[in-house]
């Protein structure tokens, strides 16, 4: 009887987590944005993303012609330039109006200077 109950509690379990798996790769979660210069005074707007997918990635694109875009994954997305979590919680931190002397340095990374 307790075997049984075991059981039928880990099958719950596995289905609730199945249902949460697909909802979850279907909801986009934008975190934030904010503009931010480079070295070279040029603005790129960030914006911070979390989708079940992706991942913690950032959308980054020049600003205002946004004729430049790139990607950065924070757990290795595909083809998407690679940062660290500290790294993208920097820019998370910014997005929410925070200063950190550290989002020049990792933009200029990002943006090839």
């Amino acid at each position: 009887m307790i075997l049984d109950l075991y059981r039928l509690g880990k099958e719950i379990a596995q289905d609730a987590n199945k249902l949460f798996d697909h909802t979850r790769h279907s909801v986009k979660h934008d975190l934030g944005e904010t503009v931010l210069c480079d070295s070279h005074n040029r603005e790129w707007k960030v914006k911070v993303r979390r989708t079940g997918n992706r991942g913690r990635y950032l959308k980054i694109y020049s600003y205002p012609d946004y004729k430049q875009r790139l990607r950065a994954s924070a757990d290795k997305y595909k083809s998407y330039l690679q940062i660290t979590s500290d790294e993208w919680e920097v820019f998370y931190r910014t997005a929410e109006g925070l200063k950190d002397s550290r989002a020049r340095a990792i933009l200029d990374k990002l943006v090839g200077i």
